[in-house]
């Protein structure tokens, strides 16, 4: 039986969209694992209302930034866990929640590794070198530093901070996306009752923008080329107008506008693509593509975190070539097709089990939480950061408030 753990408080940097983006299906993932741990949790955003957020059912609370009104409301609240969508909210409230709730845990979820997508945006589009040490880094690694503990999404990015970083284990925190329930194949479509190629991803995100006009102009050509007739068909949330410019019928690549349900979708495709360039974390596209038996075709960077490299039923390149053959041999072979369909079925028990991951989640938040001075006094830099750098952003954060309060008297 799960006894109360205490109040848990997300403050999320977007209410959860989990029908829209992977962060959002992230953060329910999340959210059950707290509940797991037992934790009552509620939800605190300042970000404006989606219309495609989630009804989680959960307490939600509307903050705002700047505001010193949140330490009030912060103190009367008293939660047991504080947890941070990504470092840029433990940047603007955790001086706040250090202040107020002093003994409250602090959990940071990075969703993915924002520093390294930066770094190989930059390298792509430079065509420079990898700079992992990036003003980006040092801003993400204090946050981690300032935590008590840091859930990560990709064990890459876990051996990435080992190697390159030398940050501390015993503040990391993996989690990966979680499933409890494995598709059947048989009550799914077949090869045969499928057509077509689909892509999906919100366009907020900057990775899923460069996929679509990548593949469009590199790819595309060299797979219409040898399967003319064929089509591909676009999804995603927030498309402006220069992604609304990818649409050209004529070359059969079409924007379908937002997926209502993504793997009911997915499941009239042959094919799921991701032919991501540039990011980092785990890719939730690739997961529908498995949850709905539908074999993905990806990219070296799109495969990370997500199966090993010789898991996937094809090789993994990002060579428009390669990529546009490894399309049309799965696209019109049905034994490879089927192969690579039980390949993402072997990638979802293999490494996102919900049994594998949360009980030994669970013991770890327990552990830290019981044993939490212990804890923090071994971690001497995060005491150091939050007694100096927090300082800087505190008092960045009241100039602007007592700014903003100077403006309003002005006005009235």
């Amino acid at each position: 039986m799960i006894t109360s753990a205490g109040l848990a408080l997300l403050l999320a940097r977007h209410w959860p969209e989990s029908n829209s983006t992977a962060a959002g299906r992230r953060t329910l993932d999340l959210i059950g694992a707290l509940e797991s741990a037992g934790y009552q949790v509620e939800i605190a955003s300042a970000a404006d209302v989606s219309p495609f957020q989630a009804n989680t059912g959960h307490r939600q609370h509307n903050i705002a930034v700047n505001d010193s009104g949140f330490d009030d409301w912060i103190a009367q609240l008293k939660p047991a866990l504080v947890v941070y969508d990504r470092f840029v909210m433990e940047e603007q409230f955790g001086w706040r929640v250090h202040q107020q709730c002093p003994d409250a845990m602090t959990l940071l979820d990075t969703s993915d590794f924002h520093s390294l997508r930066d770094a190989r945006q930059q390298a792509l589009t430079s065509g420079q070198p990898l700079n992992l040490f990036n003003a980006t880094a040092e801003r993400e690694l204090a946050s981690m530093a300032r935590c008590d503990l840091t859930l990560m999404i990709s064990q890459f990015e876990i051996e990435l901070l080992h190697k390159q970083f030398q940050f501390p284990a015993e503040q990391l925190l993996y989690l990966p996306f979680l499933v409890d329930q494995l598709p059947n194949l048989d009550a799914l479509p077949g090869f045969d009752e499928r057509q077509n190629l689909m892509m999906i991803g919100g366009f907020k995100h900057a990775p899923n923008r460069d996929a679509v006009a990548w593949f469009r102009t590199a790819v595309w050509p060299k797979v219409r080329q040898q399967l003319p007739t064929l089509e591909c068909h676009v999804y995603g949330a927030y498309a402006d107008h220069a992604i609304q410019q990818q649409h050209q019928p004529k070359a059969g690549f079409y924007l379908k506008g937002r997926a209502e349900d993504a793997l009911a979708t997915l499941e009239n495709y042959r094919l799921n693509l991701a032919p991501l360039r540039y990011g980092a974390g785990q890719k939730g596209k690739i997961l529908d593509g498995w949850l709905s038996g539908t074999p993905t075709v990806t990219t070296p960077i799109g495969a990370e975190a997500m199966a090993p490299l010789d898991n996937w039923g094809y090789p993994i390149s990002d060579a428009p070539q390669q990529l546009a053959d490894s399309i049309v041999r799965l696209y019109l072979d049905k034994v490879a097709w089927q192969q690579t369909q039980r390949s993402g079925i072997q990638a979802l028990k293999s490494g996102f089990w919900h049994q594998d991951y949360v009980p030994g989640f669970v013991r770890r938040l327990n552990s830290v939480a019981l044993n939490l001075a212990d804890h923090r006094n071994r971690q001497i830099w995060g005491r150091i950061l939050r007694r100096t750098e927090h300082r800087a952003e505190e008092f960045m954060s009241r100039w602007i408030e007592a700014k903003n309060q100077g403006k309003n008297e002005q006005r009235s």
